[in-house]
């Protein structure tokens, strides 16, 4: 059986995960539970509360769940997401799904299509109960129930996936400010990393979230034993109460999909191949935007200041340069927000040799005149004067944002 769950939490107070967390320990005691999903949906979702992100836990059936079983989990489940919901947030609307095994088995190809829809669009609540109902499912909806599309997704979800391991606080440190000692963290990483990936940005760890949450800190990467292990490193001022690894399709780039131009709309996740035809310039606040064309038309694509240093990578790109960008369509004005960038081929760009053969200079004397040597006054035709290949100050290949900048979904180019 599977249950999904979203949007319980608000940036003041709680978790969905902690949710999850606190039900594999209650439904653990009477059934054998699968590794608990965290997934990621539609980053452009504009009516989500942090991260966009539900859970789903899946009970392993080794015989069929009796119906006594059915309303013992569903009891416990409603029990927990109603006391560690924000419900006197606005924007916090909880959802729950419940879905058969033998019903998802029935099923895949729409969930198969269900989680593609969340992940590239914006999805609404009407869509999401007719799928739950074409599939035999079940929901519960609070307020305006828009948890019930991420308690789907999640369930619907396929790989590839990563893992997180999450840390928690105990009650009593809610709200109060997270001591993490930032050197083990860099060392965690040095001695983990690639298995384990986005633990620091430069010297400063980032494990650690900003809001009142119940996380303490969380992990990710690729593998549950080496997670258990970097835990083991990472030193911080209180005692871990309790923490879960999830599977999870943060760090897989599922948001993204190859577009053409033509094709792309707003809210979306693409990856568009093209040319260069407007040069990078700075417009006001620290951003940086230039012009992408392919086959099917043209599109700005814009790096923000809290990108850093990649800016000025973004800086270097000249007219003719095919690269690749990676990201997401921002609404108005239509523009793609850059979190990866591969140079594939960079334009050759050339200046005039205007030295001489004697150590002069050679001067331009307009189109029919040619250039003529100040020192010792040969002439060199307009067209026949040498050009030099300027070396440009970029080298063809991948570049990503800052792990700062990051989302949850974007693949770090360590896992290409």
């Amino acid at each position: 059986m599977f249950i999904g769950i979203d949007d319980t939490d608000s940036k003041d107070r709680y978790c969905t995960t902690y949710i999850g967390t606190l039900l594999m320990e209650e439904l653990g005691k009477k059934y054998l539970l699968d590794t608990p999903k965290l997934i990621r949906m539609n980053p452009m979702v504009k009516y989500k509360t942090r991260g966009n992100g539900g859970i789903s836990l899946r009970i392993i059936e080794k015989d069929k769940l009796k119906d006594k079983d059915i309303e013992y989990i569903k009891k416990i489940v409603i029990k927990y997401v109603e006391e560690y919901s924000d419900f006197e947030n606005e924007n916090t609307n909880p959802g729950i799904v419940f879905l058969r095994d033998e019903d998802y088995k029935k099923n895949r190809d729409i969930l198969r299509k269900y989680y593609k829809k969340v992940l590239y669009d914006i999805v609404d609540v009407e869509y999401a109960k007719k799928t739950i109902k074409n599939i035999n499912g079940e929901y519960i909806g609070y307020k305006k129930e828009l948890g019930i599309i991420g308690a789907l997704g999640s369930i619907a979800s396929n790989g590839p996936y990563t893992y997180e391991l999450l840390t928690y606080r105990k009650r009593e440190n809610w709200g109060k400010e997270r001591i993490i000692d930032n050197k083990s963290v860099v060392e965690m990483d040095k001695k983990t990393f690639p298995l384990t990936f986005n633990n620091v940005d430069g010297d400063k760890q980032v494990i650690a979230p900003r809001t009142k949450c119940p996380v303490l800190y969380g992990i990710r990467g690729l593998e549950k034993d080496v997670l258990l292990k970097a835990m083991k490193m990472v030193v911080c001022g209180e005692e871990i109460d309790r923490y879960t690894i999830f599977k999870t399709n943060q760090g897989t780039d599922a948001h993204l999909r190859p577009l053409n131009i033509g094709d792309i709309y707003p809210n979306t996740g693409v990856i568009v191949y093209g040319w260069v035809v407007e040069e990078p310039k700075d417009i006001i606040g620290g951003t940086v935007i230039f012009k992408l064309k392919d086959s099917t038309g043209e599109i700005d694509c814009i790096a923000y200041e809290p990108t850093k240093e990649f800016r000025n990578i973004v800086r270097k790109l000249k007219e003719g340069d095919a690269i690749g960008v990676y990201g997401t369509v921002r609404e108005e004005p239509l523009g793609i927000n850059i979190e990866k960038m591969k140079v594939l081929k960079l334009n050759k760009k050339y200046i005039k040799n205007k030295v001489c053969s004697c150590g002069g200079t050679l001067k331009s004397k307009g189109v029919k005149s040619g250039y003529k040597c100040n020192k010792c006054g040969k002439r060199v035709g307009y067209n026949d004067i040498k050009l030099i290949e300027v070396k440009r100050d970029l080298l063809e290949g991948f570049y990503e944002v800052p792990v700062s900048a990051r989302r949850h979904l974007s693949k770090p180019l360590i896992l290409f």
